[in-house]
């Protein structure tokens, strides 16, 4: 661990014990979200460390097996939060008439992860800037609207008003390794011999089974694990409350009814885009490993 690790950990830390004090002052207990990936498990180690009065939660909504395993078996005393009763293709099925979540439409996020019952009032999340373009842009502390920061403008009492922004979910958040690389991730938890998900193993990310607001590169590793989740993502769709099942994918103005396994790899590439070539590489793939799994099921039969 280099010097500069120390001192960005340390900087987490202040950051973390400073949120803690704001929201002392504003009457609030901070969230802190557990997922079972590395960047929620960093920040859960600094706020247990950081000595502040926080509750732990975890939002469950697709996550593998493996993930929820390793969450009971490491993290037993994290509260485990989920609305919705039923899994994600029921959920599709039973309460929305087999219409898919889109990057538009990402009712599975507001169902489960970020359902309006969970939006709590003061959080501690694990977003860092270099996951994606859209979060570069993300402060240290965000409060959900102008109003909001104007009631609270002890905030710069904690923080200086370069770190503050609007824009969160919640009145009030905290991104305390906001500026953190994969390396600085990966080395805080080496370095504290924090367990390791065994998900990391084949994947990068760590999160749901599979996501329509990715796109193929991210999902069709877990469709060569998990080929079956074409099949229940067909299931969802053809035993839907709905008297005819659209299978038409408007971008190519063709209907794939005889053709779902496609519709449903196309649906998992950022909802609906095209295929690049080495897309449709890792497409073919996918396919075969489906017809190979088909075949090995009827012959069990």
């Amino acid at each position: 661990m280099t010097l500069f690790d120390i001192i960005i950990e340390r900087e987490a830390l202040t950051r973390i014990e400073k949120f803690g004090r704001l929201c002392e002052k504003m009457g609030y207990i901070p969230i802190v979200g557990c997922s079972g990936g590395k960047d929620s498990q960093v920040v859960y180690d600094l706020c247990k460390k950081s000595g502040i009065n926080f509750k732990a939660v975890f939002n469950h909504c697709f996550e593998s097996n493996v993930t929820l395993r390793f969450i009971r078996e490491f993290y037993p005393e994290v509260e485990w939060r989920r609305v919705i009763k039923e899994g994600f293709f029921e959920n599709i099925r039973k309460n929305h008439k087999g219409m898919l979540p889109t990057v538009e439409v990402a009712y599975c996020c507001q169902d489960y992860k970020h359902n309006p019952q969970f939006v709590d009032k003061a959080s501690i999340v694990g977003v860092r800037a270099q996951e994606s373009l859209s979060r570069r842009q993300r402060k240290v502390v965000e409060f959900k609207n102008k109003k909001e920061l104007k009631k609270h403008t002890f905030v710069y009492e904690y923080f200086e008003e370069r770190c503050v922004a609007t824009g969160a979910t919640h009145e009030v958040q905290l991104k305390p390794i906001i500026d953190w690389s994969d390396e600085n991730v990966w080395d805080y938890i080496h370095k504290y011999n924090l367990p390791v998900n065994p998900e990391y193993e084949v994947f990068k990310r760590v999160g749901c089974v599979i996501c329509p607001k990715a796109n193929f590169n991210s999902n069709y590793k877990t469709l060569l694990k998990y080929p079956k989740l074409i099949d229940a993502c067909i299931k969802a769709r053809d035993n839907a409350d709905r008297d005819t099942p659209d299978w038409v994918i408007t971008g190519e103005n063709k209907d794939f009814s005889n053709n779902k396994p496609y519709y449903v790899c196309k649906w998992l590439n950022h909802s609906f885009r095209s295929f690049t070539k080495k897309q449709e590489e890792k497409l073919r793939e996918v396919l075969k490993k489906y017809e190979e799994c088909r075949i090995n099921e009827l012959k069990k039969r």
